[in-house]
């Protein structure tokens, strides 16, 4: 019996997606407060060749942001909406889009990751609850983690299921209980660098 919690929207849709697309950095402007730390992390990074995969990239924002300000990153875009890649696709220009690769695919599925190398950076930003099941984070981060690079970087950022955030318990988690998940999957390095209106990003490292 599956414990997926179905999903309001229907992202793989052109109007859902756009409807997504619309809402997103008008509910949550602070979005790009995360964005922006992103950024200043792997500016650190003296590697210009640096590769970054986006897991649950949707319809582009992170990537435009990242590639727009970064000219020497390798940007690598997984969703399983084609719609959200193509509405990701009309925000680059030229070299933006020469530096972008978009896979199409879906990490509920088994063996997700079977096109991915290994990467640098990987981000997944507001998109770990499209797993529809907190019980899943586990395994699935067990599966990021063989994607990295030694040293490399996965930034976690979601809704916590917190008083003054989300109230569904089996969609979203607790600040503990993802230290925790993180913790078992064997992630030996993992800070809170940034909160903000009940969106929480976790930095981690093997």
């Amino acid at each position: 019996m599956s414990l997926d919690i179905p999903s309001p929207i229907n992202l793989k849709n052109l109007d859902d997606a756009k409807a997504w697309e619309l809402s997103a950095n008008i509910k949550r402007p602070w979005r790009y407060d995360f964005f922006s730390y992103y950024l200043q992390n792997i500016e650190q990074n003296n590697n210009v060749k640096l590769q970054i995969l986006e897991l649950g990239s949707g319809p582009g924002f992170l990537g435009k942001y990242l590639l727009e300000h970064l000219p020497d990153i390798q940007y690598t875009a997984f969703d399983f909406s084609e719609v959200m890649h193509t509405l990701a696709l009309q925000k680059l220009n030229p070299n933006e889009s020469q530096r972008a690769t978009y896979l199409v695919g879906d990490f509920k599925q088994a063996n997700w990751q079977k096109s991915l190398e290994k990467f640098d950076y990987i981000i997944i930003h507001q998109a770990l609850h499209e797993l529809r099941h907190k019980t899943y984070a586990l395994d699935f981060h067990q599966v990021v983690m063989n994607l990295l690079k030694h040293k490399a970087t996965y930034f976690v950022c979601d809704h916590l299921f917190a008083e003054h955030a989300m109230q569904n318990n089996e969609l979203y988690m607790s600040k503990t209980e993802h230290l925790k998940v993180f913790q078992d999957a064997g992630f030996t390095q993992v800070r809170i660098p940034l909160e903000i209106q009940g969106l929480c990003l976790f930095e981690c490292k093997v």
